[in-house]
């Protein structure tokens, strides 16, 4: 083979090799090192994105925490339930109000019906498991929201009332149910009249519906106790024999204002006292706020094998707790005022919770015009005078 043919063979393997080394080591490196340019530049992209909204991060926060605030106010709106110790409740506080000219001669109520589901849900339409409760945000990072994650389930129930009464007793009805502390509409009226004259009253029917939020941090149903109500044949609140709703329903519960174990008070903000306390007819240990606003406020009453009765009270996020002997009845007062003004928006979103032996009678006394009282949820054998 003549130098020629070799220097043509080199150059042709010399070529191959370039060829080969385009193939198998540059262009791949080309195109990786276009892809991760190209990575590169989406994710300065994303990290400019996320610095613009750091820069924002306590305003989102602070809006985060006001929706979550806004959330929970809505939701206490509502009761976490609707059985028939709540229907006997309202009738009993319309026969007991003497401003309400005004009777119910026949009631009914259909089970409560779902309607609408507030949070997520499984695939079998279950309400979703409430999150972990109690562990720590990062560091920086807000307190991670358990109320809008969890699931609430709406329902809403119809109450029928038969009625009769004076066509001012008519209206006061409805005033009464409009500034009810329980969620109800008054869906349908049916007027006819009797009598004439002075002797002129006013019959039909009246659908009220009645809602109520079901979660996994809120009571599903409460067990209702009628122990202390005498029913007859024709009337449900008193027997053939005069009985009573309860031992306390003959001056809709006003013993219970001088002789009272447990104790709620409720003031303008800008008076000299508190515009919140709660705790015991004692006065130790009292839990006071001055904020002008809604706040939630509970009460718990339990009795341990010991047979020592304890009552867990609190305001917001600050809780007390203390022994007491109730005697023959267990009683909690609790003392509303008028609005100061329009800037007076000083009330409470109560729950109740009693699992003693006892029954626990509450009067709601002077919030007949503020309002300052709305009992979002109770559990146990509770009656409650307005």
């Amino acid at each position: 083979m003549n130098d020629t043919y070799k220097k043509l063979l080199l150059g042709g393997l010399s070529v191959a090799i370039v060829v080969a080394s385009w193939f198998l080591l540059i262009k791949p490196t080309n195109e990786e090192t276009k892809a991760i340019r190209g990575e590169i530049k989406n994710l300065q992209t994303t990290y400019n994105e996320l610095m613009a909204m750091d820069a924002h991060r306590d305003e989102y926060l602070e809006e985060t925490a006001a929706n979550y605030a806004m959330f929970d106010a809505k939701l206490a709106e509502f009761p976490s339930n609707w059985n028939q110790e709540y229907m006997i409740e309202l009738i009993q506080g319309v026969r007991n109000n003497e401003d309400i000219d005004y009777d119910v001669e026949e009631q009914g109520m259909t089970r409560p019906v779902s309607f609408y589901v507030l949070g997520g849900s499984n695939a079998e339409g279950q309400l979703a498991e409430a999150p972990a409760e109690g562990e720590a945000p990062a560091e920086g990072e807000a307190p991670a929201p358990q109320t809008p994650a969890a699931s609430y389930e709406c329902y809403a129930s119809t109450m029928t009332l038969q009625y009769y009464g004076s066509y001012e007793g008519v209206k006061k009805f409805i005033d009464f149910i409009a500034a009810y502390p329980y969620r109800m509409t008054i869906d349908e009226v049916n007027l006819s009249t009797e009598g004439e004259g002075d002797e002129l009253l006013y019959t039909g029917d009246l659908l009220v519906n009645m809602y109520h939020i079901v979660g996994e941090d809120r009571d599903v149903q409460v067990d209702v106790d009628l122990d202390d109500i005498d029913t007859g044949v024709d009337n449900v609140f008193t027997s053939a024999g005069g009985g009573s709703v309860s031992k306390f329903s003959g001056d809709n519960g006003d013993a219970i204002r001088t002789d009272y174990d447990l104790y709620i008070a409720l003031n303008p903000t800008t008076s000299d006292t508190s515009g919140k306390l709660v705790g015991l007819n004692s006065g130790s240990d009292n839990l006071t706020s001055s904020k002008n606003e809604t706040e939630a406020v509970s009460m718990k009453v339990t009795k341990g094998d010991d047979g020592t009765y304890t009552v867990e009270y609190s305001i917001g996020t600050e809780t007390k707790s203390k022994t007491f002997d109730p005697g023959e009845d267990l009683t909690l007062l609790i003392q509303s005022s008028d609005l100061k003004d329009e800037s007076d928006v000083n009330k409470i979103n109560l729950t109740i919770e009693n699992t003693s032996d006892k029954t626990l009678y509450v009067k709601i006394a002077g919030d007949e015009t503020a309002q300052r009282v709305k009992i979002v949820n109770r559990a146990g054998s509770i009656n409650v005078y307005r």
